[in-house]
């Protein structure tokens, strides 16, 4: 029986189905990513509408309540309650007699009213307000300072507004709250006497040296201010009467015996909340009110 020849060559395997491609990992990650952007952002979305927008209304009323309460919490301040006379002012003001013009100045010995001759004036009386009477308001004439710690400046809030500026003695504030009820404080830089000065009107503090030709004046309210609202001062020993100028500049004598004298601008003041300045200044001092134990200078 013949046999048949077999052939060396091996059997072609049969061809393999061809393969898909996978996709980069990459693109699967991206895609991955990209879902749940959209998942936390749809979530995040409803969840505002829902309940977001409440909870940060809520959140920014607490903070405002926070500040209301730092702001208005009772510091304490010394010293800087208005005097008796501030409730005796006059119907009237302004007067003629003798061919003068007299402006009612205060109670006096509380027979004999007191008043400034303002027939030559370089300002219009007739522009006053007020009239509470000489030093109703008390002006700081003996400040008291205490280091941020003291028994009354550790109760001043950090949103409280200060002045500010660098004594030669070291940083000092002034708040805001004790300017505003006493319009001038008589102050120091070293040996050079100083006034620190509040107008209602414009809301600005600027600080002016109170010296004429090495004599020292010191200021005190009249109990006037401009129909801009910006005090009308006197100073103690001749009770000339002193009015800012607008651009700041100087205190210029408008009546009396310094008349036309000008007392100038010293420093610039940095206008702040008290947390900043305690933040820049930790070894300041503060203004926390006025010495009422020594009496009103006379000069």
């Amino acid at each position: 029986m013949s046999q048949q020849p077999v052939d060396p060559t091996p059997p072609t395997p049969p061809a393999e189905p061809p393969k898909t491609p996978k996709p980069p990992r990459s693109s699967s990650w991206l895609s991955r990513v990209l879902i749940a952007l959209i998942v936390l952002g749809l979530g995040g979305f409803l969840f505002w509408k829902l309940v977001g927008a409440d909870l940060y209304e809520q959140v920014k009323e607490y903070q405002l309540a926070v500040e209301d309460r730092d702001l208005s919490a009772p510091v304490g301040y010394l010293g800087l309650n208005y005097r008796k006379e501030y409730n005796s002012r006059p119907p009237q003001f302004h007067f003629e007699e003798d061919g003068k013009k007299l402006l009612w100045a205060s109670i006096g010995d509380g027979e004999t009213p007191d008043f400034y001759d303002v027939t030559e004036a370089q300002f219009d009386p007739l522009v006053l307000q007020g009239g509470f009477g000489r030093d109703s308001i008390p002006g700081v004439d003996y400040p008291i300072v205490q280091a941020p710690d003291g028994e009354i400046a550790q109760n001043i809030g950090d949103r409280n507004e200060v002045v500010g500026v660098v004594l030669e003695s070291g940083p000092r504030a002034y708040p805001l709250g004790v300017l505003t009820k006493v319009e001038v404080v008589n102050d120091f830089d070293g040996e050079t006497p100083i006034a620190i000065v509040y107008a209602r009107g414009p809301d600005t503090v600027r600080l002016y040296r109170r010296d004429i030709e090495g004599t020292t004046v010191t200021l005190g309210t009249t109990g006037y201010a401009t129909d801009e609202k910006v005090p009308l001062f006197y100073d103690r020993k001749t009770k000339s009467l002193w009015l800012e100028e607008p651009d700041g500049s100087a205190l210029s004598c408008v009546n009396g015996e310094y008349v036309g004298t000008t007392l100038p601008a010293h420093k610039a003041l940095e206008r702040l909340t008290w947390g900043e300045w305690v933040g820049q200044y930790s070894d300041t001092d503060v203004v926390v009110g006025n010495d009422r134990s020594q009496p009103i200078p006379e000069e």
